[in-house]
């Protein structure tokens, strides 16, 4: 036996047995672009398609800015969930498809598409029976936690509505002005004493979580524009309501006759805190303020 080859051959093996093992490399972090562009697939596979809303305190910032929110959504997360409450009530098959997705930085771009049956109210307009489909683009901004703090959308949502047969209408340029046709009511009506703080708390639930209730009742009496506030007073609060409508003493008569169940839960609330309901009084034959008055324009230099 070959001792020289012997000795060889047990140092390569020792040498072998003591050698590190090798191991696999371990998975490359992943990038800021992948993570923010899975959150936007689990926004569309979980919230909008799935109607999971709980995602929505996970993914977005509450102070989200929306660009493209639906007509009366609130600012913020409570502003997305009012917008895909309305398209998936509105389309109760609604579905987004995402094409193609890219991401940059803190921007994520998606070319999607939309599609959905009108089967429920959208925006005053009653259920087409129509369905669509509408192809666009949608942008998204990230804070540095990979939250989504912005969007932006075109195209999806106009050829949405134009497939329905609606369009928007931008608000005219100088502020809002009363369409012709329509009358305005003011009302003014005292709270009951030390019940100012229980208006406030109904006027922010009217605002926030029964928004939509609040708004598609409006759309039931027939108001297109509403004020509602607070005069402090010495001897007690009032409040002052200001509305509009076509058809003052038709508002009043579908408001006291109405069997809805917000309806109902509204007026049992507003007569609790208030002495009387502000909304019940017979229209005045011509109800309108006894003087109006509006700033002539001025010229202006140029240079200011």
């Amino acid at each position: 036996m070959n001792t020289a080859s012997t000795a060889s051959a047990a140092t390569t093996a020792s040498a072998a047995s003591t050698a590190p093992t090798a191991t696999a490399n371990p998975a490359a972090p992943e990038s800021t672009e992948e993570r923010n562009k899975a959150t936007i697939r689990r926004v569309f596979a979980e919230f909008v398609n799935q109607g999971d809303f709980s995602l929505v305190d996970d993914v977005y910032r509450p102070d989200i800015v929306d660009h493209a929110g639906l007509p009366g959504a609130p600012e913020g997360a409570e502003g997305v969930k009012y917008t895909i409450a309305g398209l998936r009530e509105a389309f109760p098959d609604f579905h987004v498809t995402i094409e193609d997705i890219s991401a940059h930085d803190d921007m994520v771009v998606i070319h999607n598409t939309w599609r959905g049956t009108h089967q429920g109210e959208l925006l005053g307009m009653a259920p087409t029976g129509r369905a669509f489909l509408s192809v666009g683009i949608v942008l998204w901004r990230f804070d540095k936690e990979g939250r989504i703090a912005e969007r932006w959308e075109h195209g999806v949502a106009s050829n949405m509505f134009a497939a329905l047969g609606m369009r928007m209408l931008a608000p005219r340029k100088g502020g809002r002005r009363t369409a012709e046709g329509v009358r305005t009511v003011v009302r003014t009506v005292p709270l009951n004493e030390g019940r100012s703080a229980d208006w406030h708390r109904l006027t922010a639930e009217l605002q926030g979580p029964r928004r939509r209730e609040y708004e598609a009742s409006r759309r039931r009496l027939g108001i297109t524009h509403e004020v509602l506030r607070v005069d402090p007073r010495p001897d007690r609060d009032h409040v002052i309501v200001q509305f509009e409508t076509a058809d003052p003493e038709r508002t009043r008569k579908r408001w006291t006759e109405s069997q809805h169940p917000f309806d109902l839960w509204l007026r049992e609330q507003v007569l609790d805190i208030h002495a009387e309901d502000p909304w019940a009084a017979p229209a005045a034959p011509a109800e309108s303020a006894g003087l109006t008055w509006t700033a002539p324009p001025r010229l202006t230099p140029n240079d200011q």
